[in-house]
């Protein structure tokens, strides 16, 4: 029976911090989104419509999810009522 090894999480949120910090990248090397002061507004607007469309569409995904259920249970057991009448017939 193999022991088990102690966690030391003191030792590895120690090497975790080292791997994070470093050199910071500079400013100028970063890109960003440059919005006008006004435009901030329509791009949440955009991104709040896409979601309710991804929401509609989820839906009628599910609808039709559903339905194919119901279907393949349907199909399911009639197939085992076959299987028992070819079973009782041999």
């Amino acid at each position: 029976m193999a022991s088990k090894t102690k966690f030391n999480l003191r030792a590895f949120v120690l090497k975790e911090a080292a791997k994070l910090s470093g050199k910071p990248t500079p400013v100028e090397k970063v890109k960003a989104i440059e919005v006008k002061a006004g435009e901030e507004a329509q791009h949440l607007e955009l991104d709040i419509d896409y979601i309710k469309a991804l929401k509609i569409k989820e839906a009628k995904l599910n609808a039709i999810h559903r339905k194919l259920v119901k279907e393949m249970r349907k199909v399911q057991t009639r197939k085992s009522i076959v299987k028992k009448k070819i079973i009782k017939k041999i």
